[in-house]
């Protein structure tokens, strides 16, 4: 038996090593978008927890607005989250709103630089025993 040895020539390799050079540095950058996309959702998730904490302890008892900056700040050094801006915070009789700004890391240029969030609590109300 005779073996048949196959040799590829240099224009097979050429034709072949063309479309690999261009899928590349395409699959790169959808792989650069599909990082990014998970990275702003990521902060959307990030912002939404800052600002619920926030609210949250700004809307207790007695609790002033200051408690709520603070539990903006304690909860971002815990995640990890870098603020864009300072954080806002409305109070009224019935509600406290907390707006905050997060700033994302960015590898895509097109995509979100900051994104914003905000939460809604009802304040805590207490009721004496006797009225209850």
């Amino acid at each position: 038996r005779r073996r048949h040895t196959r040799y590829i020539s240099v224009t097979g390799v050429q034709t072949c090593a063309l479309p690999i050079l261009l899928l590349v540095p395409v699959l790169f950058v959808i792989a650069l978008i599909a990082v990014q996309a998970g990275v702003v959702l990521h902060g959307i998730s990030v912002a939404n927890h800052v600002a619920a904490q926030g609210a949250m302890a700004a809307a207790r008892h007695g609790a002033t607005d200051n408690a709520g900056i603070d539990a903006v700040y304690d909860t971002t050094t815990a995640l990890g989250a870098r603020l864009a801006r300072p954080p806002e915070i409305v109070t009224s009789r019935d509600e406290v709103i907390v707006r905050v700004w997060v700033r994302l890391p960015r590898a895509v240029p097109f995509f979100a630089e900051i994104v914003s969030r905000q939460a809604v609590v009802p304040r805590e109300r207490y009721v004496p025993y006797a009225e209850r």
